[in-house]
């Protein structure tokens, strides 16, 4: 591999991460704590995420619920609430 190529992939690597991190997007996730505070803590694929607010439709989360979750460009998260 060339130093230039080297060069290009390390740039491509970088700002596919770059695009990635600021998109907005939505996964699915596991509650594994239901809070006093009116957030749940969840585990998702990219780790555990502590206290992230819930809709108010979402109004009797339970433990091992499977949730949407949408995450903003800013690094927000919210539960749109739990799947059938």
């Amino acid at each position: 591999m060339t130093i230039t190529k080297a060069l290009v992939d390390a740039v491509q690597r970088a700002a596919n991460r770059a695009v990635e991190q600021r998109a907005a997007s939505w996964i699915l996730a596991s509650v594994t704590v239901v809070n006093a505070d009116g957030t749940v803590d969840l585990s998702t694929a990219r780790g555990p995420v502590p206290g992230v607010r819930r809709l108010k439709s979402y109004s009797a989360p339970a433990v091992n619920d499977v949730v949407k979750v949408s995450r903003n460009s800013d690094g927000n998260w919210i539960v749109d609430g739990a799947l059938a």
